[in-house]
């Protein structure tokens, strides 16, 4: 096989994955509901939460908003490392970290347009946000998904009344 055979390859079979990793289960990547929410406007915004992202750790990890309340996620990296901020259950917790260590370090450092609409990247040293209306009451989790980050604490728990 050729360089370029191989290479094209190469691409093709990451395309592949990149595709499969962005078919994220529970949610509906057309309107971005979720069975927890879905993705908030602008005019909906009832309150602004800063969460800073440390080197492993979201400060802070607790969070309570009410039911059918849209809040503007603002998430400030203050680390050297490219972090995550996903929101969702434990399950979609869990499909999100393995789409993310089947994934190359390339594509996880690209600005993508291609998240789920529950998640953003943020660079270090920059600031994300994430715009999320929640729909149903019961407790929920933020994560780091990044491969290891929630292993070693990157984490926090969302309460919705």
């Amino acid at each position: 096989m050729s360089v370029t055979s191989k290479f094209l390859a190469a691409t093709f079979m990451f395309s592949l994955g990149v595709t499969a990793a962005y078919a994220h289960g529970g949610e509906n990547h057309g309107t971005g509901e979720t069975a927890f929410g879905h993705p908030g406007k602008t005019k909906d915004i009832s309150r602004t939460v800063k969460i800073e992202a440390r080197d492993f750790e979201f400060n802070p990890a607790q969070l309570n908003f009410a039911k059918g309340e849209t809040v503007k996620f603002v998430v400030v990296n203050s680390s050297k490392h490219m972090h995550e901020l996903t929101i969702g259950d434990a399950a979609t917790q869990e499909e999100h970290r393995r789409m993310m260590s089947k994934m190359s370090d390339m594509a996880h450092d690209d600005d993508d347009d291609d998240m789920p609409s529950n998640s953003v990247h943020v660079k270090p040293g920059t600031t994300g946000e994430l715009i999320w209306t929640f729909t149903k009451e019961g407790t929920l989790e933020f994560a780091c998904n990044f491969p290891g980050h929630a292993d070693l604490g990157m984490e926090g728990k969302i309460t919705v009344q």
